[in-house]
Protein backbone atom coordinates (compact mmCIF):
# COMPACT_ATOMS: atom_id res chain seq x y z
CA UNK A 1 0.00 0.00 0.00
CA UNK A 2 1.24 3.51 -0.80
CA UNK A 3 2.33 5.46 2.25
CA UNK A 4 0.22 8.59 2.80
CA UNK A 5 2.61 10.93 4.56
CA UNK A 6 4.92 13.88 3.92
CA UNK A 7 8.39 12.90 2.78
CA UNK A 8 11.74 14.67 2.72
CA UNK A 9 12.31 14.49 -1.03
CA UNK A 10 15.86 15.84 -0.89
CA UNK A 11 16.86 13.24 1.69
CA UNK A 12 15.30 10.39 -0.31
CA UNK A 13 17.03 11.41 -3.53
CA UNK A 14 20.37 12.07 -1.83
CA UNK A 15 20.37 8.57 -0.39
CA UNK A 16 19.61 7.09 -3.81
CA UNK A 17 22.45 8.94 -5.55
CA UNK A 18 25.10 8.34 -2.93
CA UNK A 19 27.60 5.55 -3.43
CA UNK A 20 28.67 3.89 -0.20
CA UNK A 21 32.33 4.07 0.78
CA UNK A 22 32.58 0.29 0.52
CA UNK A 23 31.26 0.33 -3.06
CA UNK A 24 33.66 3.07 -4.10
CA UNK A 25 36.61 1.27 -2.53
CA UNK A 26 35.72 -2.00 -4.24
CA UNK A 27 35.26 -0.34 -7.62
CA UNK A 28 38.48 1.64 -7.28
CA UNK A 29 40.35 -1.60 -6.66
CA UNK A 30 38.77 -3.22 -9.73
CA UNK A 31 39.60 -0.25 -11.97
CA UNK A 32 43.20 -0.17 -10.80
CA UNK A 33 43.60 -3.91 -11.31
CA UNK A 34 42.16 -3.84 -14.83
CA UNK A 35 44.41 -0.93 -15.76
CA UNK A 36 47.46 -2.90 -14.55
CA UNK A 37 46.69 -6.48 -15.59
CA UNK A 38 44.20 -6.13 -18.43
CA UNK A 39 42.51 -9.37 -19.50
CA UNK A 40 43.83 -11.32 -16.53
CA UNK A 41 42.18 -8.89 -14.13
CA UNK A 42 38.91 -9.02 -16.06
CA UNK A 43 38.97 -12.83 -15.89
CA UNK A 44 39.68 -12.73 -12.14
CA UNK A 45 36.79 -10.36 -11.33
CA UNK A 46 34.42 -12.19 -13.66
CA UNK A 47 35.13 -15.44 -11.82
CA UNK A 48 34.74 -13.70 -8.45
CA UNK A 49 31.44 -11.95 -9.17
CA UNK A 50 29.81 -14.09 -11.87
CA UNK A 51 31.38 -17.45 -11.00
CA UNK A 52 32.25 -17.95 -14.67
CA UNK A 53 35.63 -18.93 -16.10
CA UNK A 54 36.10 -16.95 -19.30
CA UNK A 55 38.67 -18.05 -21.85
CA UNK A 56 37.43 -16.03 -24.83
CA UNK A 57 35.75 -12.73 -24.03
CA UNK A 58 34.46 -11.99 -27.52
CA UNK A 59 31.31 -13.65 -28.81
CA UNK A 60 32.21 -15.65 -31.90
CA UNK A 61 30.57 -15.30 -35.29
CA UNK A 62 29.25 -18.84 -34.81
CA UNK A 63 27.51 -17.89 -31.56
CA UNK A 64 26.07 -14.75 -33.16
CA UNK A 65 24.63 -16.80 -36.03
CA UNK A 66 23.32 -19.40 -33.60
CA UNK A 67 21.66 -16.73 -31.45
CA UNK A 68 19.94 -15.14 -34.44
CA UNK A 69 18.55 -18.53 -35.50
CA UNK A 70 17.00 -19.00 -32.04
CA UNK A 71 14.82 -15.90 -32.43
CA UNK A 72 11.34 -16.72 -33.80
CA UNK A 73 10.46 -14.93 -37.02
CA UNK A 74 7.58 -13.03 -35.41
CA UNK A 75 9.90 -11.69 -32.71
CA UNK A 76 12.44 -10.63 -35.31
CA UNK A 77 9.79 -8.62 -37.13
CA UNK A 78 8.55 -6.96 -33.94
CA UNK A 79 12.09 -6.04 -32.88
CA UNK A 80 12.77 -4.60 -36.32
CA UNK A 81 9.61 -2.50 -36.10
CA UNK A 82 10.84 -1.10 -32.78
CA UNK A 83 14.22 -0.41 -34.42
CA UNK A 84 12.49 1.62 -37.16
CA UNK A 85 10.54 3.77 -34.67
CA UNK A 86 13.59 4.48 -32.51
CA UNK A 87 15.72 5.19 -35.57
CA UNK A 88 13.19 7.61 -37.06
CA UNK A 89 13.07 9.59 -33.81
CA UNK A 90 16.82 9.85 -33.31
CA UNK A 91 17.52 10.81 -36.92
CA UNK A 92 15.66 14.04 -36.24
CA UNK A 93 18.05 14.92 -33.40
CA UNK A 94 21.14 15.37 -35.52
CA UNK A 95 22.44 18.94 -35.47
CA UNK A 96 22.86 20.63 -38.82
CA UNK A 97 26.25 22.20 -39.43
CA UNK A 98 26.20 25.91 -40.18
CA UNK A 99 28.55 28.61 -41.41
CA UNK A 100 28.63 32.29 -40.45
CA UNK A 101 30.07 34.34 -43.31
CA UNK A 102 31.14 37.95 -42.84
CA UNK A 103 33.56 40.09 -44.83
CA UNK A 104 36.18 39.86 -42.08
CA UNK A 105 35.64 36.34 -40.67
CA UNK A 106 34.23 32.93 -41.47
CA UNK A 107 33.09 30.58 -38.69
CA UNK A 108 32.01 27.00 -39.34
CA UNK A 109 30.19 24.98 -36.71
CA UNK A 110 30.91 21.28 -37.12
CA UNK A 111 29.76 18.08 -35.45
CA UNK A 112 31.48 14.74 -35.69
CA UNK A 113 30.87 11.40 -33.99
CA UNK A 114 33.39 9.93 -31.60
CA UNK A 115 35.59 7.24 -33.11
CA UNK A 116 34.61 4.35 -30.85
CA UNK A 117 31.74 3.87 -28.39
CA UNK A 118 31.10 1.17 -25.80
CA UNK A 119 27.66 0.00 -24.75
CA UNK A 120 26.90 -1.62 -21.42
CA UNK A 121 23.89 -3.95 -21.53
CA UNK A 122 22.87 -5.29 -18.10
CA UNK A 123 22.30 -9.05 -17.89
CA UNK A 124 20.58 -10.13 -14.72
CA UNK A 125 17.65 -12.47 -15.21
CA UNK A 126 16.02 -10.71 -18.18
CA UNK A 127 17.28 -10.24 -21.75
CA UNK A 128 17.07 -6.46 -22.05
CA UNK A 129 16.51 -6.17 -25.79
CA UNK A 130 15.10 -2.67 -25.30
CA UNK A 131 18.34 -1.45 -23.73
CA UNK A 132 20.27 -2.71 -26.75
CA UNK A 133 18.06 -0.64 -29.05
CA UNK A 134 17.86 2.43 -26.84
CA UNK A 135 21.65 2.71 -26.46
CA UNK A 136 22.94 1.23 -29.70
CA UNK A 137 20.70 3.07 -32.17
CA UNK A 138 21.58 6.61 -30.98
CA UNK A 139 25.26 5.66 -31.38
CA UNK A 140 24.68 4.25 -34.87
CA UNK A 141 22.66 7.28 -35.96
CA UNK A 142 25.31 9.63 -34.59
CA UNK A 143 27.68 7.98 -37.07
CA UNK A 144 30.06 6.21 -34.69
CA UNK A 145 32.24 3.98 -36.87
CA UNK A 146 33.07 1.34 -34.26
CA UNK A 147 30.68 0.27 -31.52
CA UNK A 148 31.37 -2.51 -29.05
CA UNK A 149 29.10 -3.97 -26.40
CA UNK A 150 29.70 -5.65 -23.04
CA UNK A 151 27.14 -7.70 -21.14
CA UNK A 152 27.52 -10.05 -18.15
CA UNK A 153 27.90 -13.81 -18.76
CA UNK A 154 24.68 -14.48 -16.86
CA UNK A 155 23.08 -16.86 -19.38
CA UNK A 156 24.76 -20.28 -19.13
CA UNK A 157 28.15 -18.58 -18.89
CA UNK A 158 27.51 -16.35 -21.88
CA UNK A 159 25.07 -13.65 -23.06
CA UNK A 160 21.39 -14.25 -23.70
CA UNK A 161 20.67 -15.03 -27.38
CA UNK A 162 18.09 -12.21 -27.59
CA UNK A 163 20.70 -9.64 -26.55
CA UNK A 164 23.25 -10.99 -29.03
CA UNK A 165 20.65 -11.10 -31.82
CA UNK A 166 19.36 -7.58 -31.08
CA UNK A 167 22.92 -6.23 -31.23
CA UNK A 168 23.43 -8.02 -34.55
CA UNK A 169 20.15 -6.62 -35.94
CA UNK A 170 21.46 -3.05 -35.46
CA UNK A 171 24.89 -3.85 -36.86
CA UNK A 172 26.94 -4.43 -33.70
CA UNK A 173 28.89 -7.68 -33.80
CA UNK A 174 31.85 -6.87 -31.53
CA UNK A 175 30.30 -8.25 -28.34
CA UNK A 176 32.08 -9.23 -25.11
CA UNK A 177 30.79 -11.48 -22.33
CA UNK A 178 31.95 -9.21 -19.51
CA UNK A 179 29.87 -7.33 -16.96
CA UNK A 180 30.10 -5.19 -13.84
CA UNK A 181 32.70 -2.57 -12.97
CA UNK A 182 35.35 -4.68 -14.70
CA UNK A 183 33.58 -4.20 -18.05
CA UNK A 184 33.48 -0.42 -17.58
CA UNK A 185 37.15 -0.38 -16.56
CA UNK A 186 38.12 -2.54 -19.55
CA UNK A 187 36.33 -0.27 -22.05
CA UNK A 188 37.78 2.84 -20.39
CA UNK A 189 41.42 1.75 -20.38
CA UNK A 190 41.50 -0.99 -23.00
CA UNK A 191 42.90 -4.49 -22.47
CA UNK A 192 44.64 -7.02 -24.68
CA UNK A 193 41.21 -8.07 -26.01
CA UNK A 194 38.73 -5.29 -25.28
CA UNK A 195 39.47 -2.01 -27.08
CA UNK A 196 39.50 1.36 -25.36
CA UNK A 197 36.49 3.50 -26.23
CA UNK A 198 35.81 7.23 -26.23
CA UNK A 199 32.30 7.08 -24.73
CA UNK A 200 30.50 4.52 -22.57
CA UNK A 201 26.70 4.42 -22.50
CA UNK A 202 24.13 2.22 -20.85
CA UNK A 203 22.53 1.64 -17.44
CA UNK A 204 23.80 -0.68 -14.73
CA UNK A 205 23.86 -1.52 -11.04
CA UNK A 206 25.50 0.55 -8.32
CA UNK A 207 28.97 -0.88 -9.13
CA UNK A 208 28.64 -0.08 -12.83
CA UNK A 209 27.47 3.45 -12.09
CA UNK A 210 30.25 3.98 -9.55
CA UNK A 211 32.81 2.90 -12.16
CA UNK A 212 31.31 5.27 -14.74
CA UNK A 213 31.37 8.12 -12.24
CA UNK A 214 35.01 7.49 -11.30
CA UNK A 215 36.15 7.18 -14.90
CA UNK A 216 34.21 10.17 -16.26
CA UNK A 217 36.82 12.52 -17.65
CA UNK A 218 39.05 9.64 -18.68
CA UNK A 219 36.26 8.69 -21.07
CA UNK A 220 32.90 10.26 -21.84
CA UNK A 221 29.79 8.82 -20.21
CA UNK A 222 26.13 9.25 -20.96
CA UNK A 223 24.64 9.67 -17.47
CA UNK A 224 24.38 7.87 -14.14
CA UNK A 225 21.07 6.07 -14.48
CA UNK A 226 20.14 4.58 -11.13
CA UNK A 227 17.06 2.68 -9.90
CA UNK A 228 13.87 3.42 -11.84
CA UNK A 229 11.46 6.17 -10.79
CA UNK A 230 7.86 6.95 -11.67
CA UNK A 231 5.73 9.86 -10.53
CA UNK A 232 2.07 9.93 -11.60
CA UNK A 233 0.03 13.13 -11.36
CA UNK A 234 -3.69 12.43 -11.62
CA UNK A 235 -7.14 13.87 -11.15
CA UNK A 236 -10.59 12.27 -11.49
CA UNK A 237 -10.11 11.90 -15.26
CA UNK A 238 -7.57 9.12 -14.73
CA UNK A 239 -8.49 5.48 -15.27
CA UNK A 240 -7.60 3.98 -11.90
CA UNK A 241 -7.09 0.47 -13.31
CA UNK A 242 -4.56 1.83 -15.82
CA UNK A 243 -2.67 3.70 -13.10
CA UNK A 244 -2.58 0.64 -10.84
CA UNK A 245 -1.06 -1.38 -13.70
CA UNK A 246 1.50 1.37 -14.37
CA UNK A 247 2.61 1.57 -10.75
CA UNK A 248 2.76 -2.21 -10.47
CA UNK A 249 4.94 -2.33 -13.60
CA UNK A 250 7.49 -0.12 -11.87
CA UNK A 251 7.50 -2.45 -8.86
CA UNK A 252 9.12 -5.05 -11.13
CA UNK A 253 12.33 -2.99 -11.01
CA UNK A 254 14.57 -3.50 -7.99
CA UNK A 255 14.64 -0.51 -5.60
CA UNK A 256 12.22 1.45 -7.79
CA UNK A 257 10.74 4.66 -6.42
CA UNK A 258 7.02 5.33 -6.93
CA UNK A 259 5.07 8.53 -6.29
CA UNK A 260 1.34 9.07 -6.74
CA UNK A 261 0.45 12.77 -6.64
CA UNK A 262 -3.23 13.58 -6.35
CA UNK A 263 -5.79 15.77 -4.61
CA UNK A 264 -8.60 13.30 -5.33
CA UNK A 265 -8.74 11.08 -2.24
CA UNK A 266 -11.24 8.57 -3.61
CA UNK A 267 -9.28 7.55 -6.71
CA UNK A 268 -5.93 7.76 -4.92
CA UNK A 269 -7.14 5.49 -2.12
CA UNK A 270 -8.38 2.90 -4.60
CA UNK A 271 -5.02 2.93 -6.36
CA UNK A 272 -3.13 2.86 -3.06
CA UNK A 273 -4.91 -0.30 -1.93
CA UNK A 274 -3.60 -2.15 -4.98
CA UNK A 275 0.04 -1.09 -4.95
CA UNK A 276 2.57 -2.60 -2.57
CA UNK A 277 4.93 0.30 -1.97
CA UNK A 278 5.75 3.92 -2.65
CA UNK A 279 4.25 7.23 -1.65
CA UNK A 280 0.92 8.98 -2.12
CA UNK A 281 1.56 12.70 -1.93
CA UNK A 282 -1.77 14.41 -1.26
CA UNK A 283 -1.95 17.91 -2.71
CA UNK A 284 -4.36 20.79 -2.16
CA UNK A 285 -4.35 21.90 -5.79
CA UNK A 286 -2.66 21.25 -9.11
CA UNK A 287 -0.58 24.38 -8.60
CA UNK A 288 0.96 22.87 -5.46
CA UNK A 289 1.91 19.76 -7.45
CA UNK A 290 4.37 21.72 -9.57
CA UNK A 291 6.76 22.50 -6.73
CA UNK A 292 6.58 18.97 -5.33
CA UNK A 293 7.21 17.20 -8.63
CA UNK A 294 10.02 19.56 -9.58
CA UNK A 295 11.75 18.78 -6.29
CA UNK A 296 11.56 15.09 -7.19
CA UNK A 297 12.44 15.67 -10.89
CA UNK A 298 11.52 12.03 -11.58
CA UNK A 299 12.89 9.80 -14.31
CA UNK A 300 9.36 9.14 -15.65
CA UNK A 301 6.39 11.44 -15.12
CA UNK A 302 2.88 10.49 -16.16
CA UNK A 303 0.27 13.25 -16.22
CA UNK A 304 -3.32 12.07 -16.42
CA UNK A 305 -5.40 15.10 -15.66
CA UNK A 306 -7.24 18.01 -17.25
CA UNK A 307 -5.02 20.67 -18.85
CA UNK A 308 -2.17 18.14 -18.88
CA UNK A 309 -0.26 19.89 -21.67
CA UNK A 310 -0.25 23.24 -19.87
CA UNK A 311 0.84 21.57 -16.62
CA UNK A 312 3.59 19.61 -18.40
CA UNK A 313 5.25 22.86 -19.52
CA UNK A 314 5.88 23.72 -15.86
CA UNK A 315 7.32 20.37 -14.80
CA UNK A 316 10.78 18.78 -14.77
CA UNK A 317 11.32 15.08 -15.52
CA UNK A 318 13.50 12.79 -17.59
CA UNK A 319 10.51 12.10 -19.85
CA UNK A 320 6.86 13.15 -19.62
CA UNK A 321 3.94 10.95 -20.66
CA UNK A 322 0.49 12.50 -21.10
CA UNK A 323 -2.92 10.85 -20.98
CA UNK A 324 -4.55 7.56 -20.06
CA UNK A 325 -3.07 5.80 -23.09
CA UNK A 326 0.56 6.91 -22.63
CA UNK A 327 2.10 4.75 -19.90
CA UNK A 328 5.83 5.13 -19.41
CA UNK A 329 6.19 1.52 -20.54
CA UNK A 330 5.69 2.58 -24.17
CA UNK A 331 8.70 4.82 -23.62
CA UNK A 332 10.61 1.77 -22.42
CA UNK A 333 10.08 0.00 -25.72
CA UNK A 334 8.60 1.68 -28.76
CA UNK A 335 7.77 5.40 -28.48
CA UNK A 336 11.15 6.45 -29.90
CA UNK A 337 13.20 8.44 -27.35
CA UNK A 338 15.82 6.47 -25.42
CA UNK A 339 14.63 4.99 -22.15
CA UNK A 340 18.00 5.67 -20.52
CA UNK A 341 16.97 8.70 -18.47
CA UNK A 342 18.29 10.81 -15.58
CA UNK A 343 17.37 9.57 -12.10
CA UNK A 344 17.83 10.67 -8.51
CA UNK A 345 16.69 14.23 -9.21
CA UNK A 346 19.35 14.78 -11.89
CA UNK A 347 16.71 15.64 -14.48
CA UNK A 348 17.05 19.24 -13.25
CA UNK A 349 20.38 19.43 -15.11
CA UNK A 350 20.78 16.25 -17.17
CA UNK A 351 19.06 14.75 -20.21
CA UNK A 352 18.16 11.32 -21.48
CA UNK A 353 20.57 9.44 -23.73
CA UNK A 354 20.58 10.83 -27.27
CA UNK A 355 22.76 11.13 -30.37
CA UNK A 356 24.66 14.08 -28.86
CA UNK A 357 26.19 11.75 -26.25
CA UNK A 358 28.13 10.15 -29.11
CA UNK A 359 29.13 13.36 -30.86
CA UNK A 360 31.50 16.24 -30.35
CA UNK A 361 31.14 19.73 -31.74
CA UNK A 362 33.80 22.25 -32.65
CA UNK A 363 34.33 25.42 -34.64
CA UNK A 364 36.67 26.30 -37.51
CA UNK A 365 37.51 30.02 -37.46
CA UNK A 366 39.24 31.98 -40.21
CA UNK A 367 39.71 35.75 -39.82
CA UNK A 368 41.39 38.21 -42.20
CA UNK A 369 43.22 41.48 -41.66
CA UNK A 370 40.03 43.51 -41.79
CA UNK A 371 38.76 41.67 -38.71
CA UNK A 372 41.77 42.91 -36.73
CA UNK A 373 41.29 46.46 -37.92
CA UNK A 374 37.65 46.41 -36.90
CA UNK A 375 37.57 44.26 -33.76
CA UNK A 376 41.14 43.75 -32.51
CA UNK A 377 40.96 46.61 -30.02
CA UNK A 378 38.12 44.78 -28.20
CA UNK A 379 40.23 41.69 -27.60
CA UNK A 380 43.23 43.80 -26.58
CA UNK A 381 41.29 45.66 -23.94
CA UNK A 382 39.68 42.54 -22.48
CA UNK A 383 43.13 40.90 -22.26
CA UNK A 384 44.40 44.04 -20.52
CA UNK A 385 41.53 43.94 -18.01
CA UNK A 386 42.36 40.30 -17.29
CA UNK A 387 46.03 41.23 -16.74
CA UNK A 388 47.25 38.90 -19.48
CA UNK A 389 49.86 41.01 -21.34
CA UNK A 390 50.95 38.30 -23.76
CA UNK A 391 47.36 37.67 -24.79
CA UNK A 392 47.13 41.40 -25.52
CA UNK A 393 50.41 41.29 -27.45
CA UNK A 394 49.19 38.45 -29.69
CA UNK A 395 46.46 40.81 -30.92
CA UNK A 396 48.42 44.05 -30.78
CA UNK A 397 51.35 42.80 -32.86
CA UNK A 398 49.02 42.11 -35.75
CA UNK A 399 47.31 45.46 -35.53
CA UNK A 400 50.67 47.26 -35.51
CA UNK A 401 51.82 45.22 -38.49
CA UNK A 402 48.73 46.29 -40.41
CA UNK A 403 49.44 49.95 -39.69
CA UNK A 404 52.95 49.58 -41.14
CA UNK A 405 51.76 48.11 -44.43
CA UNK A 406 49.03 50.65 -45.15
Amino acid sequence: MLQIRPIDVEKVLKERKRFSISVERAVSKIISDVEKRGDNAVKYWTKKFDDVDIEEFQISRQEIDSSVKKIPGTDRQLIKQAIKRITDYHKRQRINQFVIKEKEIRISFRTKPVTRAGLYIPGGTAPLVSTVLMTGLPAKIAGVKEIIACSPPSYNGSIHPYIIAALHFIGIDKIFRVGGAQAIAAMASGTQTIPKVDVIAGPGNIYVNAAKKMLAGTIGIDLLAGPSELAVLIDDSANSDFIIADLQSQEEHNQSMIFLVSEDSAIARKISNNVKGGYWIKIDSMDSAVGIINRIAPEHLQIVCKNAHAIAEKLIAGAIFIGNYTPCTIGDYIAGPSHTLPTGGSAVFDSGLNVFDFMRSYAIIEANSQFFKKHGIIAERIAEIENLPHHKMAIEIRRKHLKKIR
